[in-house]
């Protein structure tokens, strides 16, 4: 497959120049070119563009006549920056749109013509999120493989969730190790912020808590996802 790989944001900066106030390094392309890069796919390094919906419709009209799909971060939300919604539904079909996890919400899936559309939240661990969950078994079953969902197993939580909001799917960042009587467990990554490269280094995978959990009690068994 041959993936048209695309980062949106006016304060998105390839790493080179130091970042003036407001700026950020667009490490969204570094981790998701490395994953794709594990399943043996032809990269199109779509650039980071600024948010000028001309430039965003040009780019994507075009890699979208040469890519089979195009995987873009950023601008999937509502906001008045955001154009990569409003140029799918412009350019082709969105079938998709919002899911109800923590972090990841805002991803989106269609298609222009025979290129399928992803399109990722712009916090770097969300679209981790939406790349191990989703994008990665849909390219695997377009390039003629498997649609293979993520492992789980249970291992007891080495950490606590007081309150949960319902009716959502979340997942965080765990770290396993062991207790003292020498059972696997799994703790959480302290801090949730979707921003925090550091908990995707850190962790061994995600935990998942389903949507009817309104909490995590202390040695309660969770379905763990190992990267």
């Amino acid at each position: 497959l041959k993936i048209g790989l695309l980062s949106t944001g006016d304060e998105i900066r390839r790493p080179g120049p130091a970042l003036e106030a407001g700026e950020v390094y667009d490490s969204n392309h570094f981790l998701l070119r490395a994953l794709a890069e594990t399943m043996d796919l032809e990269i199109d390094d779509l650039g980071a563009l600024p948010d000028d919906p001309g430039i965003i419709e040009r780019t994507i009209a075009d890699a979208s006549q040469r890519c089979n799909v195009i995987l873009t971060t950023g601008g999937a939300s509502r906001g008045e920056e955001d154009h990569i919604l409003s140029t799918l539904d412009k350019l082709g079909s969105r079938h998709m749109w919002q899911l109800a996890i923590k972090p990841g919400r805002p991803m989106m899936f269609g298609q222009i013509g025979a290129c399928v559309f992803l399109g990722l939240p712009g916090n770097p661990v969300a679209a981790h999120v939406c790349f191990f969950l989703y994008a990665r078994p849909v390219l695997s079953a377009l390039g003629g493989g498997d649609f293979t969902e993520p492992r789980r197993f249970q291992v007891p939580a080495e950490f606590e969730v007081p309150r949960k909001k319902a009716d959502r799917r979340e997942f965080y960042r765990g770290i396993l190790s062991t207790d003292h009587a020498g059972r696997t467990v799994v703790r959480k990554f302290e801090r949730d912020g979707s921003g925090l490269i550091t908990g995707l280094r850190e962790a061994d995978g995600l935990i998942e808590i389903p949507e009817e959990a309104t909490s995590v009690k202390h040695g309660q068994l969770v379905d763990f996802l190992p990267f």
